[in-house]
């Protein structure tokens, strides 16, 4: 049944509920009465579900237990398990509201996906069964973050954050007049108002705005999902699923668009704590094996912030990460250095990165001039800087991270 001779007397909605929306079951008889009412208003709804409240981190933790280095495999049909329980019980919720619905894996969709094991990327979405239950009026509860390898027969997840990019796939398979994800929060931000009491929702972004404000770190919208809503035109639609709020539309740019100004404006701001930057050198352009092995542990420890190195007359290499996962490399590094002086080590603990999503302007070294103005106004001086043209990152002390986030966002974010 293709989309071409498959028709429906209403839009079909795609919406996305998150951990936190369906934490407990009143959460659950919540969201279940809300979509009543959505289909009552004549929207055709799948729904995709992620697990209940912290229960994937549970599922983590478990595993580690059992073993500190699980098997991909078994990690991933453990994992599986926490968007099951949500999507059954969501499906019972809707049908004690007198709603019928079918609850579906990521495997009886067909969502079919590579080989790889916890970071699996989809390859083609069927949505075969998805189309027979909306037919029969039925909500299709759909369990996030999971398909199925025609390769292998085997059970995938798509990493973590996964759910976001199940919706937008269905979305685009479906021919959805929009994908909604709905999350504890009113919108996209231009700030954790926990932080920063002036962050705004913003009402409406194009698709490249929300790839840099999720390169950023705002964790609203995965960024996959942002890439494959932008590669097949997908409208999103991010919202609160507690309060009813105006939300933020993402979609293509008008054609008429003005170009960014040289000045930097910024999208959004966000700030990650507990930071460190470790810096490594050497005097020539070829250092050893024992250094390069430094590195290697560095980056294996977990995801870093920033990274980058240089290899000419001199080899160097700086990274920020979260501070207890650089540590033990840090410690490694200077006792390599105590041996072999000719490494030289800067450890820097007790430090957070300020994130600025940008429109790119057409001239970066007078928009980070601006930067530097403002932060030397208020007498603080930017320790680092970086920037890949999406986004600009401030390493900064941790002590005073907070107060220059309101600074600069209150100045330099617009909505």
């Amino acid at each position: 049944m293709s989309n071409a001779d498959w028709k429906l007397d209403g839009p079909i909605i795609v919406r996305k509920y998150g951990g936190s929306s369906l934490a407990d079951i009143p959460r659950l008889r919540e969201v279940a009465r809300d979509l009543r009412a959505a289909r009552a208003a004549g929207q055709h709804l799948v729904v995709v579900v992620s697990a209940m409240g912290d229960q994937t981190d549970q599922l983590v933790h478990l595993a580690h237990a059992a073993n500190p280095q699980p098997p991909r495999r078994e990690l991933d049909m453990l994992l599986t398990v926490g968007e099951r329980i949500s999507m059954s019980l969501l499906s019972m919720a809707l049908a004690a509201e007198g709603v019928p619905a079918l609850s579906l894996t990521g495997s009886q969709v067909g969502i079919i996906t590579d080989a790889s094991h916890t970071d699996a990327r989809i390859r083609e979405v069927k949505a075969f069964r998805i189309r027979e239950a909306l037919a029969a009026g039925k909500i299709v509860v759909v369990a996030g973050f999971q398909g199925y390898s025609a390769e292998t027969r085997e059970i995938t997840t798509l990493g973590r954050g996964g759910s976001d990019t199940t919706a937008v796939a269905l979305a685009h398979a479906l021919g959805a007049e929009r994908c909604e994800i709905l999350k504890d929060v009113a919108g996209v931000m231009t700030a954790d108002p926990k932080l920063v009491p002036s962050a705004r929702c913003l009402e409406s972004l194009t698709y490249e705005e929300m790839q840099a404000i999720a390169a950023a770190g705002c964790g609203v919208v995965h960024p996959r999902a942002v890439a494959y809503a932008a590669r097949h035109g997908v409208k999103l639609f991010v919202a609160s699923s507690f309060v009813a709020e105006p939300g933020t539309t993402i979609a293509a740019a008008p054609g008429d668009r003005p170009l960014p100004a040289a000045t930097l404006h910024a999208l959004a701001i966000t700030l990650a704590t507990g930071q460190a930057r470790l810096h490594l050198r050497w005097p020539d352009a070829a250092p050893p094996a024992e250094v390069l092995q430094l590195i290697l542990r560095a980056t294996a420890a977990g995801p870093l912030t920033a990274e980058w190195f240089a290899s000419g007359e001199r080899w160097h290499w700086e990274g920020w990460g979260r501070n207890d996962r650089l540590a033990d490399s840090a410690a490694a590094a200077c006792v390599l250095a105590s041996r072999d002086q000719r490494l030289q080590v800067l450890w820097q603990p007790e430090q957070a990165v300020l994130t600025l999503a940008v429109s790119r302007p057409e001239c970066w070294p007078a928009a980070l001039h601006s930067l530097h103005s403002l932060l030397a106004q208020h007498d603080q001086a930017v320790l680092r800087l970086r920037t890949d043209g999406e986004t600009v990152r401030l390493l900064v002390p941790q002590a005073e991270a907070a107060y220059l986030a309101q600074i600069v966002h209150d100045r330099l974010v617009v909505a």
